[in-house]
């Protein structure tokens, strides 16, 4: 048998387990996002905070001072994606931006004292929402995927 019926063969019903829809983890990894998502945006749909949004601030509250291109570089975002949502952040009153102290031509973000005190807040409901949405899975489990997860996306071990 050539390599073209060997395909044919693996697409035809009854297809090998491994190449069923959900075998594949593309399919399986979307579908946990969705699921996350939904339950992301009911738990925080009082501050009215998206997960790009609190990553956002949540990364400029554990670095004030960053600057804009490193907040993009370590969210894993396009500046021309950013900057409308830094502008929305600002216009709610959430996020500053200041002279850098040393070259006044870069800008660095800090979170307004009203964002400071709902941060901890918004740290326990996604607490809530991540215990919520892994509620099936142990501890040691939970380590488990985070740590896989990380190594696909930073390729660190």
């Amino acid at each position: 048998m050539n390599d073209i019926d060997a395909d044919t063969d693996r697409n035809a019903p009854g297809a090998m387990a491994e190449d069923a829809l959900d075998a594949q983890i593309g399919y399986n990894l979307k579908r946990a996002s969705a699921l996350a998502m939904n339950d992301f945006a009911v738990e925080l749909a009082d501050a009215a905070l998206r997960p790009v949004t609190y990553g956002m601030l949540a990364l400029i509250d554990e670095r004030p001072g960053i600057r804009a291109a490193e907040l993009c570089r370590r969210l894993g975002m396009k500046s021309a994606n950013m900057a409308p949502l830094l502008a929305e952040l600002e216009e709610r009153g959430l996020v500053e931006r200041d002279d850098h102290a040393d070259d006044r031509r870069v800008r660095v973000l800090t979170l307004t004292q009203m964002a400071r005190n709902a941060m901890p807040g918004w740290r326990r409901q996604v607490r809530r929402h991540e215990d919520r949405f892994l509620q099936r899975l142990t501890k040691k489990e939970r380590a488990t995927l985070l740590r896989l997860l990380r190594l696909i996306w930073t390729g660190e071990d």
